[in-house]
């Protein structure tokens, strides 16, 4: 049920980013709310280990949450809010992998946007949340 709730919210989330190049702070806070309701639904049990590894995905997190807040948003605050409602959802493993994979697809991405745009004058912005779908759609094969 826990993928369920995420993968119904990415998908969202990524149609969202990219069709307003934003993700609405309301949307997130309903994606909180219902990530808490799923976590509370879902648990399995209260053993240390449950704990501790929500804990250390929460704190993953609110530093990616930082790391937009110091990086100037190189990185965006709703993504780092995202990653820390994805703390409810997601072990501290799969949080991470997440997160890290992005950043692979989009160094590659800039690689290339920086080479086949270096003359132009303009800048680009690229949306954080489909460099995701490579994590999300390797996991879902691994997984089935």
């Amino acid at each position: 049920m826990r993928y369920i709730v995420f993968l119904i919210a990415y998908i969202y989330f990524l149609l969202m980013d990219l069709k307003k190049k934003e993700i609405d702070s309301f949307a997130l806070a309903l994606y909180a709310i219902i990530a808490f309701i799923t976590l509370v639904i879902t648990y399995n049990g209260l053993s240390e280990k449950n704990i501790l590894d929500t804990v250390l995905s929460l704190l993953f997190g609110l530093s990616v949450y930082f790391l937009s807040l110091f990086s100037n948003e190189g990185i965006g605050m709703a993504d780092g809010i995202y990653f820390i409602i994805n703390g409810l959802l997601l072990s501290f493993k799969e949080n991470v992998i997440l997160f890290f994979t992005g950043l692979f697809v989009a160094f590659i991405i800039g690689v290339f946007i920086y080479y086949f745009k270096r003359n132009s004058k303009e800048s680009v912005r690229l949306p954080f949340m489909p460099c995701f779908l490579p994590a999300i759609i390797g996991y879902m094969i691994c997984t089935v």
